[in-house]
């Protein structure tokens, strides 16, 4: 799930996903026409184009502003700021090694040696693309992962630390920070991590109130599946 598809599901727009099989979107030739880079989501609004989940979050509040998705007082927006661009600058980030091994890694290494090298180097970008060789060939290391962990636990103390005071990490109103960061808590648990949730009740009731929401599970990918998201970007 990403939250794209939670925030157009919340304003009762059908997103349109890709398969398991369509997760590498970068190796598709659709989605670099639409973006050069080869990420996802991307979305497509009337003939215009837009890319990176936050700039598409904002924009849908604009477009689409009902529901509102973003607190009526000048504070908590900011707050709501905080934590969109923490989201994409930091949780984002932290995320995508470990649920590259998870999910990308034990497939490159099923591949033949010559045919996942040949579809690793039409990646767009060099660090991606090392990222993806060292996976298809000597495999990321628990020693690599270590930071990207450590990243992890400190986004779940942070929401633990927002929630003391709030039902919701922005304040009293369920907003666009709750959307963007719940597919990294979310994603925690398919990379086996969800155990730093766990351990913290306030963000465990966050978590078990952002599932229940009916935007949310419809935006849920199919157990076993990343639905169509570019973690390993």
């Amino acid at each position: 799930m990403t939250d794209v598809e939670e925030q157009l599901r919340r304003q009762d727009i059908e997103p349109m996903t890709s398969t398991p099989k369509e997760f590498a979107a970068f190796l598709r030739a659709d989605i670099r026409k639409l973006n050069p880079a080869g990420l996802v989501p991307v979305l497509i609004d009337g003939g215009s184009v837009l890319t990176e989940s936050r700039i598409i979050s904002e924009y849908l509040e604009d477009a689409y502003p009902q529901p509102r998705l973003s607190p009526e007082g000048a504070y908590a927006r900011a707050r709501m700021r905080l934590w969109t661009r923490y989201a994409d600058e930091v949780a984002a980030e932290a995320v995508k090694l470990p649920s590259f091994v998870k999910n990308i890694q034990p497939e490159l290494q099923r591949m033949p040696r010559a045919e996942a090298l040949a579809a690793i180097e039409r990646i767009p970008e060099a660090r991606v693309r090392a990222r993806w060789r060292k996976a298809a060939t000597g495999g990321i290391s628990a020693d690599d992962l270590k930071p990207s962990i450590a990243r992890l636990t400190e986004m779940v103390e942070r929401m633990d630390r927002a929630l003391q005071d709030a039902p919701w990490l922005a304040g009293d109103e369920y907003s666009l920070a709750d959307i963007d960061i719940a597919p990294f808590v979310q994603r925690l648990v398919r990379i086996d991590l969800f155990g730093l949730v766990a351990a913290r009740p306030r963000v465990n009731d966050w978590y078990a109130r952002m599932t229940s929401r009916p935007a949310y599970a419809s935006a849920m990918p199919p157990s076993g599946s990343e639905g169509g998201q570019a973690a390993a970007a």
